[in-house]
């Protein structure tokens, strides 16, 4: 065996040679390696052994220590040229087979035997058991040994410490193949190689003691003697010590003639074994091995919580369908954790897909699904989000197997759509094995969002908030990236500078690897977009222009696309240029490359280098995207206005709002109205930015302006935005009167096209530049228009002045037996202005009925905002009744089909109605944490409804608690802004406080109560003042407003808040009107009811317990 093999497999048929001279063959044809240098890159990354090799490293390795400023692109040009060479048929952008990129470097992955200093340590370090083994073996490795490894690199850093292995390698490989040779009876073979060896190696024992005995079986016992007394006379007169125990026995037994000496012996020397890795300087290492690319390492610090997420996994296999909430900011490692889960899971047999959500705007409806669907081998190509959720659930039911797991990554960035699907696809899928993963990041989260996970608390396993990385998380993090080992003081840079963020640890440790801690201490400012910007400024010319295109364009790209977008397109050699820089973006661990599409591996990554791209450079290079989606027939509308939005100009604007409005009118068709609220945003500056809101600009562009404001407004209030929505109507209003045109500004006065469930203003707060509008316009509308700006009027009235409130609702709905029109829509609306009023006393009897109309108009309608409403509604007729478990159902059910800003106001209504569960339940202190935490979260948003609720859950538990004192100066400013709303409350907690004077004097006025949805609630305050005042005169009448209310808890048929059974007033009103028997008959009803709500706080625990 001559050791070099004859035959090669796929990219074998090479043959590369640094044991002397760095040499290369291609099917036994010498190939020219070109320069010195380029010879040294294929030099180093043998000498890894096939392991990755970091850049940093190589231009380290390369320059000596000293690398000019542009010798990241020097290696760029060596490595491909180097590919050129060793795989020169390899199809334009195929990836390396051979000299791949990997972060943070690169690596070699030529078959083992086909690199003489691999196959010359796999030979050595297995020479097999049997001597015959050993001789054959070792014998082929000392072929292969043609010079000094390395050649001419030999004496470089780089180099030295390997050429020192290789040498005791080769050395060994001597000593083991004498010693075969003498049990095979080949003495005479040892005799003619050891003497100059030894010559060369005067100290090496081993060496003089297997040529001594080959000396003494030919029968030249003097020679072996004369050898063994050679090499004690050196080590005595050179370093004054003795022989080793191993020379001094087999000197005594050949002066004994010991009969072993001429018998096969078992070898005295120990096989070699896989020699070290090469001693490097602790500040820069290889990277780790990897077994191959499909394999992600798991990350470092973040153990505890994948095994928390493997355990979640095992548990939806059985029990069924289960999600998991990944939070962390920016780089705090939900992404990595979440792939390793799924390569973690792959391993034992579970299906994976993984959806992202797109970071920039552009991407059509439910993104991440068409991407989960697309990896579960459907197709993504599906125009409706509706039949997206039925496509995944059909493919997700097909599977077998160990389970399914779906990630859904950077759900902070989801749209309606997207989560619309997610609450869908969890309730179908139901029962089976599947582990739903979302990540998003907490500071990001939209109202939506946290409405959408808690909607589906029920099956949710887990909320896993990633804090920092440990100690010990710091360590492996910096040593996966060559920074090992990592000193104290470093680790106290990497955990101050960092708080543990794993992409800030994995960024800075970077730096500090290549550079050394101190520049990372004086000169690396706090934040990571500042270390970002200095890897990158590090990086060439052309890679940073390359990554800037990418930017401009999103997250991620196709190849074509970027070469189009790069300066000189028409250069045939930009397109090698551009994948060079690609290579090297990879390798520098800011890009992930799969086939002819690249990705930013961070967000972050892509965020820092389009923010510095200067604005008018940015633009530009925006409308240039613009001109080439647009000759690409597969274009999708919203990606091309996205770019259309940010590339206009003064000159452009006209034709870029043709694109923008395209596609707002594309996403405003369709039941996720909200997911527009940006396209029209969009179109609205670029109106502005034409011009066309000046009144010199043509009455067209005017009116075209107004229409995308109108729209806005529609889309704003869909998303619950109503404070905006406001605003953004009454913008739109004052252009529609400067316009001059009646049908324009009666456009914009019912363009409020959403259902309401719940106000959308401050109660008693009325605007009176609508409410004006509306009125002079309602006096001569006729038709439609007059329904609409009747119900338009409805909504601005309510809680201001309900009479008229009430009027109009009431006329909407008996116009539209007089109209012949088919717009089933503008039945809803009215209908839906009908019973929002009719909560009140005053059509309590009719009230159901109102309902059930409202939902059959809904059902025929099929609009999904309006079956929310319409089980919204059902909700309350539930709670009115005491049907607790009914109300809960009619609440999950609304959800299911609610989409945008109509989730975030259910899940107040549940958010309360668990409040009120809590009050029923008597765990105040539970109901009253809930109450404020959900008035913070409202105010935080800037919902009209936010102080409202505060102070409402406040009287609740004052009332459970016998007494308002603590609260009657808040309750008195409330007074003060709207007296008949809480007079009555206002009047209880001065009798709580002492002050019946004060309280008299506020009675005595008699305020009205609303009659509104909080009647009931604001009714038993009435009852109890006028009891606790004696006001005998009017009890009788409140009396028999209250008796049809016998049998109800008040303030529970609001959903929001209960207070006691209005029997128990009812009882306090008779006992002051001197009917001792009818009071006691009510406070018997009282009882009653008190237990139907314990048996349905037990019907709604057995739900809660069955999922």
């Amino acid at each position: 065996m001559t050791g070099r093999p004859d035959d090669h497999a796929a990219g074998g048929s090479l043959w590369l040679t640094v044991l002397g001279s760095i040499a290369l063959e291609q099917d036994s044809v010498p190939v020219e390696l070109g320069a010195r240098r380029q010879r040294a890159v294929l030099a180093r990354l043998a000498a890894a052994g096939g392991r990755v090799v970091s850049t940093d490293r190589l231009i380290d390795d390369l320059w000596n220590g000293e690398p000019p400023p542009k010798a990241l692109g020097g290696l760029q040009v060596h490595v491909s040229n180097l590919r050129r060479i060793l795989e020169p048929d390899r199809p334009p952008r195929t990836p390396a087979r051979l000299l791949v990129s990997e972060p943070p470097g690169y690596a070699l992955r030529l078959l083992r035997e086909s690199v003489d200093v691999w196959l010359f340590e796999d030979l050595v370090t297995e020479p097999g058991s049997d001597p015959a083994t050993r001789y054959e073996r070792t014998g082929s490795a000392l072929t292969l040994w043609r010079g000094e490894p390395y050649g001419p690199h030999a004496g470089e850093r780089w180099a030295e410490s390997d050429v020192a292995r290789l040498r005791e390698l080769h050395l060994a490989a001597s000593e083991v193949r004498a010693d075969a040779a003498l049990q095979l009876g080949r003495a005479g073979e040892v005799v003619a190689a050891l003497p100059a060896l030894c010559e060369e190696h005067p100290t090496r024992e081993e060496l003089f003691r297997l040529l001594a005995v080959a000396y003494y079986r030919l029968g030249r016992q003097a020679d072996a003697l004369q050898t063994l007394r050679r090499l004690r006379d050196h080590l005595a007169d050179e370093l004054g010590v003795d022989p080793g125990p191993a020379l001094r026995e087999t000197e005594t037994a050949i002066l004994n003639q010991d009969p072993a000496l001429s018998h096969v012996a078992d070898p005295v020397v120990a096989h070699p074994t896989a020699a070290a890795a090469p001693v490097v300087p602790p500040q820069v290492t290889d990277a780790p091995d990897r077994v191959g690319d499909s394999v992600v390492d798991e990350p470092a610090g973040r153990e505890a919580e994948l095994e928390k997420l493997s355990a979640h996994a095992e548990s939806a296999s059985s029990a069924g369908l289960r999600i998991v909430w990944i939070t962390a900011e920016a780089g705090g490692g939900k992404s990595t954790l979440a792939q390793s889960l799924v390569q973690r899971l792959q391993r034992l047999g579970w299906t994976a897909a993984v959806g992202h959500c797109p970071e920039v705007d552009g991407a059509p409806a439910a993104w991440a699904w068409r991407e989960i669907l697309t990896a579960l081998g459907g197709t993504g190509d599906v125009g409706d989000p509706f039949q997206v959720a039925r496509e995944v659930t059909a493919e997700c039911s097909e599977r077998s197997g160990a389970g399914l797991l779906l990630v859904l990554d950077d759900v902070h960035r989801a749209d309606s759509a997207t989560l619309q699907v997610l609450r869908q696809v969890v309730t179908w899928l139901a029962g089976r094995p599947v582990l739903v993963v979302a990540t998003y990041r907490p500071s990001e989260a939209g109202t939506e969002l946290m409405a959408s996970g808690a909607s589906l608390v029920s099956i949710t396993a887990d909320f896993l908030a990633l804090s920092g990385l440990s100690d010990e998380g710091i360590r492996e993090l910096a040593a996966s990236v060559g920074l090992e080992p990592l000193d104290a003081p470093t680790l106290d840079l990497l955990r101050t500078r960092t708080d543990g963020n794993p992409l800030f640890v994995r960024e800075l440790a970077k730096l500090v690897a290549s550079r050394g801690p101190r520049g990372a201490d004086t000169t690396v400012p706090t934040g990571i977009r500042d270390v970002l910007l200095r890897r990158i400024d590090r990086l060439p010319p052309a890679v940073a222009s390359m990554l800037r295109v990418l930017a401009v364009v999103g997250r991620e790209a196709d190849i074509d696309t970027i070469v189009a977008l790069s300066d000189g397109a028409d250069d045939e050699s930009v397109e090698d240029a551009v994948l060079d820089s690609v290579d090297t973006a990879v390798v520098a661990g800011l890009l992930s490359a799969d086939v002819d599409r690249v990705r930013f591996n961070h967000v972050l990554v892509r965020d820092s280098v389009y923010e510095g791209i200067p604005a008018l450079r940015r633009r530009r290079m925006h409308w240039q995207a613009v001109g080439h989606l647009r000759s690409r027939p597969d274009t999708d509308a919203d990606e091309l206005a996205h770019h259309a939005a940010l590339g206009a100009g003064a000159a452009t604007a006209s034709e870029a709002l043709e694109l923008v409005e395209a596609a707002a009118r594309a996403r405003f068709a369709t039941d996720f109205k909200a997911d527009s609220v940006q396209l029209w945003q969009f179109a609205i500056d670029l109106h502005r930015m034409a011009g066309h809101d000046q009144p010199t600009a043509d009455v067209t562009d005017r009116i075209a302006l107004i229409d995308a404001l109108r729209a806005s407004v529609t889309a704003l209030a869909h998303r619950g935005d109503f404070e905006v929505a406001r605003r953004r109507r009454n913008e739109a209003l004052m252009l529609a009167e400067a316009v001059g045109n009646r049908a324009v500004v009666r456009s914009v006065l019912t363009c409020w096209r959403t259902p309401v469930t719940w106000t959308t203003r401050s109660k008693g707060v009325s605007d009176p530049v609508m409410t004006t509008a509306v009125l002079r316009e309602l006096a001569d509308a006729v038709g439609p228009d007059r329904i609409r700006l009747l119900v338009t009027a409805t909504f601005e009235f309510e809680g201001n002045d309900d009479p008229l409130s009430r009027k109009c609702a009431f006329e909407a709905v008996g116009l539209l037996s007089t109209l012949d029109t088919d717009d089933i829509e503008l039945r809803c609306a009215a209908l839906n202005a009908l019973v929002y009023v009719s909560l009140g006393p005053d059509h309590r009897s009719t009230y159901a009925e109102s309902v059930a109309e409202f939902s059959r108009a809904v059902d025929e309608s099929g609009v999904l905002a309006y079956q929310a409403a319409a089980h919204f509604f059902q909700f309350l007729v539930h709670t009115a009744d005491i049907d607790l478990p009914g109300a809960i159902t009619e609440v999950q059910r609304s959800l299911q089909c609610a989409s945008s800003g109509r989730v975030g106001e259910l899940m107040v209504v549940l958010s309360a109605f668990g409040a009120v569960l809590d009050v029923l339940r008597g765990n105040l202190e539970a109901a009253e944490f809930a109450y404020a935490e959900l008035a913070r979260q409202l105010t935080a948003v800037g919902a009209p409804s936010g102080a409202e609720l505060g102070v409402v859950g406040k009287v609740v538990i004052g009332w459970a608690r016998g007494s308002l004192a603590h609260m009657v100066d808040e309750v008195a400013a409330v007074y003060e802004r709207s007296p008949h709303a809480i007079a009555w409350v206002y009047v209880v907690s001065l009798l709580d406080a002492g002050r019946e004077d004060e309280a008299r004097f506020v009675a005595t006025v008699d305020p009205p109560d609303s009659r509104d949805y909080y009647w009931s609630a604001m009714a038993m305050f009435h009852a109890r003042a006028v009891v606790r005042l004696g006001l005998v005169e009017r009890a009788q009448g409140l009396y028999d407003e209250l008796l049809p209310w016998s049998g109800r808890v008040a303030g529970l048929d609001s959903g929001s808040l209960a207070f006691s059974p209005i029997d128990v007033v009812l009882a306090e009103l008779a006992d002051l009107l001197g009917n001792a028997g009818v009071a006691e008959r009510h406070r018997a009803s009282g009882r009653a009811v008190e237990e139907r709500v314990r048996v349905g706080l037990a019907a709604v625990d057995a739900m809660a317990a069955g999922g």
